[in-house]
């Protein structure tokens, strides 16, 4: 009896590492999925990972990027911390590249001069990670 639970128990153990991940935009060239899990709430600054997601192979074999943001929700702003390219769907496979890089931050938020389109994903983006 307690072997036929076993699997049963494992998986109940291992659901909390199973990150939650919803869908913020979606163009035709390019899906965003927000790791809700990675998101840390350090006030109005926080930190998530996002999912770029390509239907198809990029030039380089590279379908997926794992990208690690720093969002100020205050100023509608976030930057780009690190970035892992995958070969596979949802960054899931063997990485490809890998970079540690602290980008320019980029306004979101409607304003003069901002280069962030009205339609970016980086909006729904920063509007979803600071709603949580």
């Amino acid at each position: 009896m307690l072997a036929a639970l076993f699997p049963a128990l494992l998986l109940l153990a291992v659901a909390p590492a199973w990150a939650e991940r919803v869908k913020v935009d979606e163009t035709a060239d390019i899906a965003y999925y927000v790791d809700t899990a990675s998101i840390s709430d350090a006030g109005e600054l926080r930190r998530a990972t996002v999912i770029h997601d390509h239907p198809t192979q990029e030039p380089g074999g590279v379908r997926s990027r794992l990208v690690s943001y720093e969002i100020d929700c205050t100023g509608e702003r976030l930057r780009s911390i690190a970035v892992t390219e995958y070969g596979e769907p949802m960054a899931q496979g063997r990485a490809l590249a890998s970079t540690e890089r602290v980008s320019e931050w980029l306004y979101v938020a409607p304003r003069t001069g901002s280069s962030i389109g009205a339609r970016g994903p980086y909006r729904p983006i920063v509007r979803f990670v600071c709603s949580r």
